[in-house]
Order: structure tokens, then C-alpha cells, then sequence
């Protein structure tokens, strides 16, 4: 962020984005050198809390014939968030 190159934060994780917000204030960032990316329907509050504070936002959501082999890679490299997918089926937020 420091050096001037458009950042992606993509976390469905409250801490990192918490650390994402504390970094953006303390190089002073402007909204448009960076954007939040979140899977859709993983953690939709904090998605919610991210674009009321005025932030760009990206969702992705797999689709097309290799959506499947995406979503177990997605998986295998960060298995918590499976618990946030169930969690987002019978909670909502």
C-alpha cells in the first residue's frame, strides 16, 4: 500500500480486515488503490460493514463447468472458511 500498488484485500477473516482498515489510515490510501474481495454469500455482514464504511467491493461467486475443482482448492487452502460457509447457510450474517 505504501509503494503505490493497487491492492486486493480478499479476507473473509474480521481481524485481517481490521488490520486492512489500521493500514489504509496509517499510509492514508486512497479508496482507489485498493479493494476488499470476499466470496459470495461467506460472511455477508462483514462484507455489509466493509461497503457502508464507503469501500470498493468485489464479491466472487464460481460459476462454469470447473466451479466445483475452485471452490475444494478455495477449501483446501483455507479450511475455516468452510466453517463460515456452513455457518452462512443457517445464520444469516
Amino acid at each position: 500500500m505504501k509503494n503505490k500498488v493497487y491492492v486486493g484485500i480478499a479476507t473473509h477473516d474480521r481481524k485481517l480486515v481490521e488490520g486492512a482498515f489500521a493500514l489504509i489510515q496509517k499510509h492514508n490510501v486512497p479508496k482507489d488503490r485498493f479493494e476488499f474481495q470476499m466470496l459470495y454469500g461467506v460472511t455477508p455482514n462483514l462484507r455489509q460493514e466493509i461497503i457502508n464504511k464507503g469501500y470498493k467491493m468485489r464479491v466472487y461467486v464460481p460459476y462454469g463447468k470447473d466451479w466445483f475443482g475452485y471452490s475444494t482448492r478455495r477449501l483446501k487452502e483455507n479450511p475455516k472458511m468452510a466453517t463460515d460457509i456452513i455457518k452462512s447457510i443457517f445464520i444469516k450474517g
